[in-house]
């Protein structure tokens, strides 16, 4: 048996549809392959493209199993779920443990600098399988994990290869890209302002500051349009609070290509208004950029 499991305490587009991909790039192949999604996917995953007969909450590892471990390689955190000798294959695209993972499994840790983790599974499903295989249902995971990570195409760290898979997996899932992007975002939009405390608790990292110093909560939504969330200061202010004592929140907005940060002390601001160059508006932290998470904690790492 191989194993897919979501690591950690929630999980977004991008493993959700990598897991699902892979595992049925597996199965089709004739390798027994389960997932385990033991939590609903956050905000980024819009109902309408949820698969739950892929979403398997039981994970029974044996002895004689292996697991292929997607969107994350930090060691601690996999070691809770499998030991290093059970694992198969590590895809990510998080910089930081690619030396750790080549001296245990050479070759079969794949850590890139790429988009999203959803390209290098459609890649493979290429390189090993049959596109004509892939169901519209499972590209438009894949393509809508690649605008998410991504950001529309407009993050540092997108890359042709997330162009040309987006565009390939449009044709499968039988629509265009700016189509689906206008479906995605909207529909990702709505499910935050629907539910703001639930969409903030489910995107929710522990950071620790340079030099060891304290922890703090990590909250990350991406949003189309900012007009309808940066006059809800106070509410988002009083759910992180209530989630921890020190916070971060990066409301990411496509449509302005701009980062509105709100922080829980001014120590927290003064370190990152240095950091990312960010203005001042409204109670605002503004960045004139657009940041994903995992680009800020690699500028803290520097």
């Amino acid at each position: 048996m191989i194993w897919l499991p979501v690591v950690g305490t929630y999980a977004d587009i991008d493993v959700y549809a990598s897991i699902i991909a892979y595992a049925d790039l597996l199965n089709q192949r004739g390798k027994t392959a389960k997932t385990y999604i033991p939590v609903a996917p956050n905000y980024s995953v819009p109902d309408e493209l949820r698969l739950p007969e892929w979403e398997n909450a039981i994970f029974n590892l044996q002895p004689n199993d292996e697991a292929i471990i997607l969107d994350i390689s930090n060691p601690e955190a996999i070691a809770k779920f499998v030991p290093d000798h059970q694992i198969l294959e590590i895809i990510d695209h998080h910089p930081g443990y690619e030396k750790y993972w080549q001296t245990r499994i050479g070759d079969k840790a794949v850590i890139e600098k790429i988009g999203a983790v959803a390209t290098s599974i459609f890649e493979w499903w290429g390189e090993c399988w049959d596109y004509s295989k892939m169901s519209p249902e499972i590209a438009k995971l894949l393509l809508g994990a690649i605008l998410d990570n991504t950001l529309n195409f407009n993050a540092d760290i997108t890359t042709e290869r997330d162009h040309q898979a987006a565009s390939k997996l449009a044709k499968i899932a039988k629509t265009t890209i700016e189509d689906f992007t206008d479906w995605y975002f909207s529909s990702v939009s709505q499910t935050i302002l629907s539910d703001l405390r639930n969409a903030l608790i489910k995107d929710c990292k522990q950071v620790t500051m340079p030099a060891g110093q304290e922890t703090f909560t990590f909250a990350q939504l991406t949003i189309w349009d900012s007009a309808k969330i940066i006059n809800q200061i106070n509410e988002i202010t009083q759910i992180m609070d209530n989630n921890g004592q020190n916070w971060f929140v990066s409301i990411i907005c496509i449509s302005e290509k701009r980062n509105y940060i709100l922080v829980s002390s001014p120590k927290i601001a003064t370190y990152f208004t240095k950091l990312l160059n960010l203005r001042s508006q409204k109670g605002w932290l503004i960045s004139d950029q657009l940041y994903l998470r995992k680009e800020i904690i690699a500028k803290m790492l520097q």
